[in-house]
């Protein structure tokens, strides 16, 4: 009799175990959601992006900067030297969002990925609990990590959009003085080869 009390007393602890077992994987399960969440969340803000205004405005940045390259080698004035400068800054930072841009984007799809997988490894119990901790932390971290460089580089973005634009007006006015009142025409070649 005692060997059948002690048998159901295992078995019914192997019962609570396996159940609370279970209850932990669904709570990882639904850990790991959540940081896809907040990722996903990122990324569809990043890509909300208005590309078609910064590749507007790192194409006039780039004609600018080579028009007063080629042609304004005379002495300027300190108000046109500070807006040549901001100019200068405001599209490189541009020109910096662009490319950082298409690196957290691919970032964030590689997360997306390790994220997915993991979480099928979670509903299939394929990984120990205690491995598990670390692989959440570690996806906690990245997230985390990516979310805050995301954030930084649409600040950015937008601080140096802003510059860009205030920039502008004075630098075509620098042009134009300096060009008979005229902005550079810009011609495209529309040949295909």
């Amino acid at each position: 009799m005692r060997v059948f009390g002690y048998t159901l007393l295992v078995l019914t602890l192997c019962l609570l175990q396996s159940c609370s077992r279970t209850d932990l994987y669904n709570q990882k399960t639904k850990t790991l959601d959540s940081l896809n969440g907040a990722l996903n969340l990122k990324v569809k803000e990043l890509q909300k992006t208005d590309t078609a205004l910064l590749q507007r405005c790192i194409l006039r940045y780039n004609y600018y900067r080579q028009f007063v390259k080629q042609n304004i080698n005379d002495t300027l004035t300190k108000t046109e030297a500070d807006n040549l400068q901001r100019f200068y800054e405001s599209g490189n930072n541009l020109e910096a969002f662009w490319s950082n841009r298409f690196a957290l984007l691919g970032r964030a799809a590689l997360m997306n990925g390790q994220q997915n997988k993991l979480s099928d490894d979670i509903k299939s119990e394929l990984v120990d609990l205690p491995e598990l901790e670390k692989f959440i932390e570690r996806e906690k971290a990245a997230t985390t990590q990516l979310i805050d460089l995301a954030a930084s580089q649409q600040k950015s973005y937008y601080t140096a959009l802003e510059e860009f634009k205030n920039a502008l007006r004075e630098v075509e006015n620098l042009i134009r003085a300096r060009n008979k009142g005229e902005l550079p025409t810009i011609v495209r070649d529309t040949l295909a080869l």
